[in-house]
């Protein structure tokens, strides 16, 4: 028997475009408040740098997204940079990583 992946599942999926940072406050609030599955997808692919705030915003959005939604978070698209920034910092504790950036940067 052959289990359906989280991709496959009904899932909210939310495209992440451009900097993270203290200007992406509202737009990580308004996300979070659209949850509606039990799987939640972030694609990363068309975003650019994320500085400190940016990730103590993702975390916390992240974490409102595991506690009151009760949903689980694949993050796509991540780049080599992405990946190590995400996992130095936590975000790999609240969200599973999925597929890489398709150019591998």
């Amino acid at each position: 028997m052959e289990r359906s992946s989280a991709s496959q599942l009904p899932h909210d999926l939310f495209c992440i475009e451009g900097t993270l940072d203290a200007h992406s406050e509202k737009l990580l609030k308004e996300m979070v408040s659209k949850v509606k599955h039990d799987v939640v997808r972030f694609d990363f692919s068309k975003a650019g740098r994320i500085n400190s705030m940016g990730i103590a915003l993702l975390l916390r959005s992240f974490k409102e997204i595991r506690e009151q939604k009760r949903a689980e978070i694949h993050l796509d698209g991540l780049t080599q940079m992405h990946s190590m920034l995400f996992k130095m910092t936590g975000v790999f504790l609240l969200a599973t990583p999925g597929a890489p950036h398709p150019a591998g940067k």
